[in-house]
């Protein structure tokens, strides 16, 4: 099936997809942990919490009320975990196959015809956790926020290179205005990014600001704090970020709000119902059915959060605990644990990236790993099927990095060129990019005499099974005559090095599978997570100019199209863009691949109802939050 979102609009169009319908007439229902609030007065009842026009969101079956939905967090800064189950809640969301977006907080929306005005309709009556409305006044103050020059956030509200103008008709109505065409704006918001400005309460945040509180600084100081803005960000802080879990005071449109924070020390997380939540089923019961989420913080890595799952202690998660090894773990463990295992297709290209950095500060690096001759050369001498039979039990097919077998984009050259084990092949590359001569140990002897060694940074702890990968391939390339040294370092030096540039390699995993169009970091040099061209992508994006160079031809072509991609309101003709560049990236080869990802899984427990046998995940698609947990429930 066609997964990459490419729709768009020629022409003014009006997306009411989805509108919920009159709600039946009988008294809209609450969780019954609420009842007592209500009847003491200090909760309004359900249909004041409730807005004028609740979105219906319905599951596979009518749900019932009741317990906590427990799940486990890898270490204190594992926000990504809270993002794909309770934070995404944007103006628009996806729908269940990824197809495309579909109303949220804002009921409608219009898009001009060449894509530079998004006019949108907020769903009137949705109120904040604390029982405040939320109204265009707090999209005013995010964009106010984001685009303060002393707090820069880095996101599509304060991007330099397209910027964004808001007009405010009144409580309810506004439209976002573009320099320039923004053709993916939509999926934009529909993804992970879209979050960012559903943030910040103007009448909570707006204390910390000086434009709002002449005392914000002293404030600041008397709290322990430099400035005001490192004391807005510690309260409020912006979209997804770690801190913004901390705060149980913070106000929030989720259907679950913070009891016990995050933080560095937490051993647990833990989130209640928000009595003012803005959704219902389609018989007006208040939504979520779950009253409680109880993430266990492990500080021991993942076979803690592995041992959990196995005693049944964990209700629902793919994140973390889905890897091959543990797969026979869980398989076998399913009667005795009292769960199942769900389908869960990853929009990863690959299972591992090899990045060499095309950027090097060494002339002598740098003239080699620009050579496609000598990238062409590792490829070959890779033998990829012993890789995907030691890691991955033979699950899987060598693969480079493109675009999956799912996308519209999927082009079998290009995923399968270099892919084949050929040593000699190898040598012949190696030779045509100047290499002739080796050392007594067989490795091959750059054009400066030393020996053509590849240092690989990569984390551990975060992908267990990239440590055997790189082994094996350490092994393999070594017989060719290439030495790899494998770079085990924490996360933060990991990106600290980047911006340095002089680092050899980096792995990662490959995203842009499926959602190719949106995240083409391996395609062209496209953000901060190019990182095999990290200085060519800051040329492209306007930022970090102390270290910004221009790219070479082929990356400023790519570059072109794909901002001709952005400007396009046509689906097909962005399809027919991109499919230019991919055509490129296929004559460039810039990065390594290994093997196609093979399909994941999930851990279902047998009495957690409404959750999908199969789901998508992907960062922009952040699994499960699309498959509305909030129609799940307990039986």
């Amino acid at each position: 099936m066609r997964k990459d979102n490419v729709f768009g609009v020629t022409g003014a169009v009006v997306f009411a997809a989805m509108m919920a319908g009159a709600l039946p007439a009988i008294a809209q229902q609450q969780s019954p942990m609420l009842d007592d609030l209500v009847s003491a007065g200090t909760l309004p009842p359900v249909a004041e919490r409730l807005p004028a026009n609740p979105l219906v969101v319905e599951g596979a079956s009518a749900g019932q009320y009741g317990g906590t939905w427990r799940m486990g967090l890898n270490g204190g800064g594992d926000n990504g975990l809270i993002v794909k189950t309770v934070a995404y809640e944007g103006l628009v969301r996806y729908d269940h196959q990824w197809a495309g977006a579909i109303p949220n907080l804002a009921e409608s929306w219009e898009v001009n015809a060449d894509a530079t005005e998004y006019s949108f309709k907020l769903r009137e009556g949705v109120k904040w956790s604390d029982g405040t409305p939320f109204t265009t006044e707090d999209i005013a103050f995010t964009v106010e926020m984001y685009q303060d020059p002393d707090y820069a956030a880095g996101s599509w509200i304060d991007n330099k290179n397209n910027p964004v103008t808001l007009t405010v008709a009144d409580d309810y109505n506004f439209t976002f205005s573009f320099g320039k065409p923004n053709g993916m704006f939509m999926e934009t918001l529909a993804s992970t990014d879209g979050v960012h400005i559903t943030s910040l309460q103007k009448k909570y945040c707006s204390q910390f600001h000086p434009t709002y509180n002449e005392n914000a600084d002293a404030d600041a100081q008397a709290a322990g704090f430099d400035g005001w803005a490192l004391y807005l960000q510690d309260r409020c802080a912006w979209g997804w970020e770690t801190i913004r879990f901390a705060n149980p005071e913070l106000p929030s449109i989720y259907a679950w709000g913070i009891e016990t924070p995050l933080n560095a020390n937490a051993q647990r997380v833990t989130w209640k119902r928000n009595p003012y939540y803005w959704k219902t089923d389609s018989a007006g019961n208040q939504l979520p059915y779950i009253d409680a989420l109880d993430m266990r913080v492990s500080q021991g890595g993942v076979e803690e959060l592995t041992l959990a799952a196995l005693n049944g202690e964990i209700d629902f998660q793919e994140r973390h605990i889905a890897t091959n090894t543990n797969k026979p773990l869980f398989f076998d463990g399913q009667e005795a644990g009292g769960y199942h295992l769900g389908e869960v297709i990853p929009s990863a290209s690959n299972t591992l990236v090899l990045q060499l950095n095309l950027n090097h500060l060494d002339p002598v690096k740098r003239e080699l790993y620009n050579n496609k001759d000598f990238r062409i050369g590792i490829s070959h001498a890779i033998d990829r099927q012993e890789i995907i039979d030691v890691v991955f039990t033979g699950q899987g097919e060598p693969f480079q990095v493109a675009p999956r077998p799912e996308s519209q984009f999927y082009d079998e050259e290009l995923a399968k060129q270099y892919t084949e084990f050929d040593p000699d092949l190898a040598a012949q590359h190696f030779e045509a990019a100047g290499l002739t001569e080796r050392n007594g140990d067989g490795i091959y002897l750059m054009s400066d005499g030393k020996p053509a060694t590849i240092t690989v940074d990569m984390i551990t702890a975060l992908r267990p099974e990239w440590v055997d990968m790189l082994e094996i391939m350490q092994l393999q390339l070594a017989a060719a005559g290439i030495d790899l040294e494998i770079n085990s370092i924490d996360r933060t030096l990991f990106y600290e090095k980047r911006p340095a540039g002089e680092f050899d390699a980096q792995v990662w995993a490959g995203d842009g599978g499926i959602e190719a169009l949106q995240e083409p970091r391996y395609y062209f040099p496209f953000s901060d997570e190019s990182v095999w061209a990290y200085r060519w992508a800051q040329w492209f994006n306007g930022t970090r100019p102390e270290i910004a160079e221009e790219p070479v031809a082929w990356a400023k072509q790519q570059m072109e199209l794909y901002n001709q991609v952005r400007a396009s309101g046509d689906p097909e003709q962005r399809a027919e863009l991109f499919r230019q560049v991919l055509a490129i990236t296929k004559e460039e080869f810039p990065v390594i691949g290994v093997s196609l990802s093979p399909n994941s899984y999930s851990i279902i427990r047998n009495n957690l109802k409404n959750v999908p046998e199969s789901m998508f995940n992907a960062w922009l698609f952040p699994t499960p939050a699309p498959m509305d947990p909030v129609t799940w429930y307990f039986e």
